[in-house]
């Protein structure tokens, strides 16, 4: 069968999906990906996919621009005749959807969290909803990394719930990211909390710098390191200058991007994310599955990875006090506590979210 990849980030797909695209090509299936070209792209065409083109407007509301959108993928499929396309972020859910009905090609959305829009409830959030229910209807099925993402489309009728499907997350590979033995803490050496994701106001940014500023009243030499991209194209992107600004304040340390991320959840502590609401939180995901406490928010997909008290903390939403008492209760645990927490997250990760559980969903249900 020839299956097509469409998402808004050739990125996208190469750190979520690559592992399902690699078992689907393994298996003797033509795997294409369709997407923007950016710093992924070579990678994925590298591996042997074939790779088409396409711009997306991510943070627009031009219909003039998603119309076109929609009419390119809709030639590519009329093109490829591909025997199965799966769809990821909002646009290519929706007009992919749409393509695939006027083109009669089998189609499947994934809904890895409801993003900017669900969050902020901007002005276009009715026109967004009403865009989903209209073309969710052309979809064999949808998706969800989380119950409560799949609730959320149930309840407000934006989906028949004979075509929603549970699946947890995109899948982690437990052997890439294994656990790597670490010397015991040496006295007087600082803590570290490392944030792991794009620098997004969503992803709770501003509470983090509000509570290391609340930590480092009482052990100054903590370390507050964050490792991503800063994403232009979307609009609850973090200023570059706020980062200089916090940097040079002495509250955080910028790390930059890094293509292999383990080196840094190694040496780190603990991994934090205290965003307003996830799919299921990759961040969180390789941490535990090295062994790593993390604290998160009690917040739709942090808490499906979070077990309170047991591998980690969960916190208030918006609330750096609560994440800043986390923190202190965090470091104030002997070494071997927090040794127990990270034992409980890798055997979470592999009870719940190892990746060939996950493409085994996919097979299952797709019969692919």
């Amino acid at each position: 069968m020839k299956i097509i990849f469409v998402s808004n980030l050739s990125w996208n797909l190469f750190n979520f999906r690559l592992g399902l695209m690699k078992a689907l090509k393994k298996r003797g299936h033509e795997v294409l990906f369709c997407a923007p070209v950016d710093s992924c792209t070579d990678k994925l065409t590298e591996m042997g996919f074939r790779f088409i083109a396409i711009n997306v407007d991510r943070k627009g509301t031009n219909l003039i621009k998603d119309i076109l959108f929609l009419l390119r993928l809709l030639a590519v499929y009329l093109r490829e005749k591909p025997g199965l396309a799966m769809h990821y972020t909002i646009k290519p859910n929706i007009y992919g959807s749409i393509a695939a009905k006027l083109s009669r090609t089998r189609c499947v959305n994934t809904v890895s969290g409801l993003g900017f829009i669900f969050i902020s409830r901007v002005s276009y959030f009715k026109p967004v909803k009403l865009l989903y229910s209209f073309s969710c209807r052309f979809s064999e099925y949808t998706f969800f990394h989380n119950h409560d993402d799949l609730s959320f489309f149930v309840k407000n009728g934006i989906i028949n719930p004979k075509k929603a499907v549970l699946i947890k997350g995109s899948g982690i590979n437990a052997e890439f990211f294994a656990p790597v033995p670490r010397e015991r803490k040496e006295t007087g050496r600082p803590f570290s909390f490392l944030f792991l994701g794009r620098l997004l106001w969503d992803k709770g940014i501003l509470e983090l710098v509000e509570s290391a500023r609340v930590v480092k009243n009482s052990y100054p030499g903590t370390k507050f390191l964050l490792l991503g991209a800063i994403d232009r194209g979307n609009p609850a992107v973090v200023p570059e200058e706020r980062i200089k600004s916090w940097q040079e304040e002495g509250l955080i340390e910028y790390l930059g991007e890094a293509p292999d991320v383990r080196p840094f959840i190694s040496q780190s502590d603990c991994v934090v994310l205290p965003s307003y609401r996830e799919g299921a939180p990759r961040a969180l995901l390789e941490a535990a599955s090295m062994q790593k406490p993390v604290i998160a928010t009690d917040t739709p997909g942090c808490r499906e990875v979070v077990d309170d008290g047991v591998n980690g903390f969960l916190v208030r939403v918006k609330d750096a006090l609560s994440l800043a008492e986390s923190m202190l209760k965090l470091i104030r645990l002997t070494e071997d506590q927090r040794a127990g927490m990270g034992r409980k997250g890798r055997e979470k990760v592999l009870r719940e979210f190892d990746e060939e559980r996950v493409i085994a969903k996919y097979s299952e249900v797709l019969k692919i």
